[in-house]
């Protein structure tokens, strides 16, 4: 095999062709370990060749072969190969680029003809999410986007209408309880005044009499608080509530409150730091005060506490902490969610009350006006605790 190998041709291993120079030493390793040939990809001098190297060996069994150390190999040329990949991959190139492009744009087009109503769409649930019910959607073409275009300004609009006539039944249910407790405040004057005087002759009526005497004069008393907490609660509602607020020390504030409602007994105990001034409503503070303490005596176990103490709000701010703790049997899980509700009774059994049912409803609203938190939880050792926070806003810290 003196001959120098050709495309396709075969040398022995050892070979001096110039082709042989194709066959690297990584190959001739392989062949040796390997029974059943080998083959690679050699580039030189810029001309691909593939190279073959196949042992040559005697059959000693079914499965078994004897190397002869003689390898033959096959140097093959790839230069038309070669050609023929990078004229198919100048094909691809210039055939395929130019029809993604032309492909493309069309697609580009129709994506964008389909996202604006998307984002359109998208824009005006936003805008409706912000209170702005009269956002309506331009309407293009007979699709079925155009139809859910169509479909949402009608539901828009139908929201509209029904949160119109919404608030115009709440504006006109505001203004009549407002009007009514208005008009039931004069001859409530009158019967307040009239009661007052049987009850001091109650005394010298027949007991059937003064029973009946002293149901009216207190069920009078209770229509007549009953109406001051409903014009509260409209003034509330018509956004017409305001502060006057004026620095004070808060301990003895409480401790007015407690004394103008005659609960300076064993039923109220106190916790009353001295030197905490605080800038706040005087009036709307006794409202809180005296309900949360009413509302304690009524549905709790004495004896009640009142706690005040400095304390910081969650947002960092230091705040006035008021605590009124019972010892009753606290506040059924299921009720704490809606003890702040106007006349929502914790106990359904309990169909009439000392109360209005406003007088928690009345707290929530005045401690909101000073820009305060309340929540109503139960003591692990029993009884029920409601926990008021008013931001300290006081001359001194310039606030």
């Amino acid at each position: 095999m003196s001959p120098a190998p050709t495309a396709g041709a075969t040398a022995p291993d050892g070979g001096t062709s110039p082709v042989s120079g194709v066959i690297t030493p990584q190959l001739r390793r392989a062949a040796r370990a390997n029974p059943h040939g080998s083959f690679q990809r050699v580039v030189k001098d810029g001309v691909p060749y593939l190279t073959i190297a196949m042992p040559t060996v005697f059959p000693t069994g079914p499965e078994g072969v004897l190397p002869t150390g003689l390898v033959l190999y096959a140097v093959m040329r790839m230069t038309d190969e070669q050609i023929n990949v990078e004229a198919l991959l100048t094909a691809a190139r210039d055939g395929a680029l130019p029809g993604l492009v032309v492909a493309l744009l069309p697609g580009l087009l129709a994506a964008r003809s389909v996202l604006r109503p998307v984002r359109e769409l998208r824009r005006a649930a936003r805008s409706m999410g912000s209170g702005r019910l009269d956002t309506r959607i331009q309407v293009r073409g007979g699709d079925e986007l155009a139809d859910l275009a169509r479909t949402f300004n009608e539901s828009a609009q139908q929201l509209e209408h029904s949160v119109r006539e919404l608030r115009q039944a709440e504006a006109r249910a505001r203004r009549f309880a407002s009007d009514v407790s208005h008009e039931l405040r004069t001859p409530l004057a009158g019967m307040l005044a009239v009661t007052e005087v049987l009850d001091e002759d109650a005394g010298r009526l027949d007991p059937d009499t003064a029973r009946a005497v002293r149901l009216i004069s207190s069920e009078t008393g209770k229509l007549a608080g009953l109406v001051e907490d409903l014009m509260e609660i409209s003034r509330f509602d018509a956004r017409a509530a305001e502060l006057n607020t004026d620095e004070l020390d808060a301990a003895e504030a409480v401790r007015k409150t407690l004394e103008n409602r005659h609960w300076t007994d064993g039923r109220v105990r106190t916790e009353l730091p001295e030197g905490i001034r605080v800038r706040l409503d005087p009036r709307r503070f006794d409202v809180v005060v005296a309900n949360l303490v009413g509302n304690a005596l009524r549905h709790g176990g004495t004896p009640v506490t009142v706690r005040l103490r400095r304390g910081t709000g969650s947002d960092g701010v230091p705040v006035l902490v008021t605590e009124v703790a019972d010892n009753g049997p606290g506040i059924r899980p299921e009720a704490l969610p809606h003890i702040f509700d106007r006349f929502y009774k914790a106990d359904a059994a309990r169909t009439r009350s000392e109360g209005s049912g406003l007088g928690l409803a009345i707290t929530l609203e005045n401690v909101r006006l000073h820009r305060g938190t309340v929540r109503a939880g139960n003591r692990p050792e029993g009884g029920a605790v409601f926990t008021v926070e008013i931001p300290l806003h006081t001359e001194e810290d310039g606030r």
